[in-house]
This record gives structure tokens, sequence and C-alpha cells, in this order.
């Protein structure tokens, strides 16, 4: 002989067999399914009802995505005065006004690290490199974009021949370039902790050198700094972190440094 059920109350959160069974019809109710590494293994409509639910939080962000590279477009300019000297991983020396080769007359810069005391480039800032080289057939329809990196030639010249890259590189050794784009910084801003980096809300302890990426347009011969973005802005850049981002254990960057994962990627086993 079983025992009845015991009776419920509005507060009380036991269950009875029925409203257990119930419990377990709901396809949000994490005891109703099998679990696999934390997951619950769903059947295929349940599936889709997740996942059409996070749907459209992707669509929302699109959007907000959208809108905010028109309001980066619509950004006031500031003129660039000074003509930088270059020069390119050929041994030519160039200015920076002869870096605008494309009929749209706009320029992108990735602030390459690379110190001329270091042996070689960043592992990190080499990886998007390996990116953007990808899409650089791409990205050269439109507009022009190169590596600027403070290490001298034939160091600079070298690396770049190493990692097969075939977006143009230039070495600034010798002008303010990276100073004045606050991509390098002195002994006495590291030592300080004064926040130098990333338009004045972050420290830069980690090198002399620091990664990011600027925007030029050229107009009526003039020269123009239209936007730049540093250290988390750079992120989107790389389509890497799209896929990784999808997979189950994502970056899986907790507790840990970031981007502790990403080295040369010769240097992968």
């Amino acid at each position: 002989k079983t025992n009845p059920p015991m009776p419920t109350t509005a507060g009380d959160k036991r269950q009875t067999p029925d409203t257990e069974t119930q419990s377990r019809k709901d396809p949000s109710n994490p005891k109703r399914h099998k679990r696999v590494s934390g997951h619950a293994i769903v059947p295929w409509q349940d599936f889709v009802t997740a996942r059409k639910q996070l749907l459209e939080e992707e669509k929302r962000l699109g959007r907000e995505m959208l809108d905010l590279a028109k309001k980066r477009q619509q950004l006031p300019w500031r003129e660039v005065s000074e003509d930088y000297k270059f020069e390119g991983v050929d041994g030519k020396k160039v200015n920076f006004s002869d870096l605008f080769k494309h009929s749209s007359n706009t320029l992108v810069v990735y602030h390459f690290m690379f110190d001329p005391e270091w042996s070689k480039g960043c592992g990190t800032c080499s990886c998007w490199a390996d990116c953007l080289n990808g899409c650089f057939p791409h990205i050269s329809q439109r507009c022009d974009i190169v590596l600027v990196a403070k290490a001298n030639n034939p160091k600079l010249a070298d690396f770049v021949k190493s990692k097969g890259w075939s977006i143009p590189a230039y070495s600034s050794f010798g002008s303010k370039f990276n100073q004045d784009f606050r991509v390098e910084f002195t002994s006495e801003e590291m030592k300080s902790k004064e926040k130098v980096y990333n338009f004045g809300s972050s420290t830069f302890p980690y090198a002399k050198q620091a990664p990011g990426m600027s925007v030029f347009q050229k107009h009526e011969g003039k020269l123009y700094h239209t936007y730049s973005t540093y250290g988390p802005g750079l992120v989107t850049l790389n389509a890497m972190f799209g896929v990784i981002d999808m997979i189950p254990a994502g970056r899986d960057e907790s507790g840990k440094r970031n981007m502790w994962w990403v080295k040369h990627r010769e240097e992968y086993e």
C-alpha cells in the first residue's frame, strides 16, 4: 500500500507525481533530459526552439552592429599634418602620403607589435595579420591596407617573408608615427601605470609597442585621421573568434590570460 501524495500549498515546493510529470514535459526543465558535459540532450524540435530563441538575440546584435558602424563612419575627422617617413620591406623609402594608392583615397593601417629590440613580431599580432592577409584580396577592392611596425629592416622584411604575407608592410623606424598614434610608449609611461592606451581608458604594461588599427582619408591633397581602435576593439577584426565562439568550449579563457592559446602558426603542434 502506497502513501497518498502529500497535499501542497502555494508556498510548498514539494512535487506530487502529477506535478513532477508536468515538470518533466517542460522543455526548459533541466531535469527532463539526459545531460552530457552539462548540456541537455534533446530531440530536434526542442533543439530548434532553443536555437530560435538565441537567433532573435543574434539578429538584434547584428542590427546593433550595423547601427554602430554607421556611427563610426560619421565620426569627425582630424587633420594629420606630418607626412611620416616609412621604409617598405622592399627597402624603398616612402612618405605616408605615398601609401594612398587606391582610388578611394582610404588607407587602413594595422599597428603591428614588433619592437626593434625583439627577434620577431608579436604572436597575437601575427594571428591578426594572418587573418587580414587572407582577406587582403577582398579588402583591397575597397581601400588600401598595410601593416606598420617599429622594427627596422631587414628584420621586418625577413619576418614578413617568413610568414608569406602579401599584405604590404612598412617600418616606421626613425619616425614618431607609433608614438603619435599611441601604440608606442616610453619606459617612464609604462612605469607610471598611467592610462595611456585606448584613448586613456587603460594602461599597457606589457611592452613598449601596442596593437591597434587606424583609418585615414586623403582629400584634396590633405590627410585626415578618421578612426582608430585598440585592444578589445580589435577582436571583431579577426574571423577566428567568430568560429571559436561557436564551439562548446568557446575561448576557454576563464581564470587564464586572454588568448593564452594563440601562437605563431608555425609553433602549433
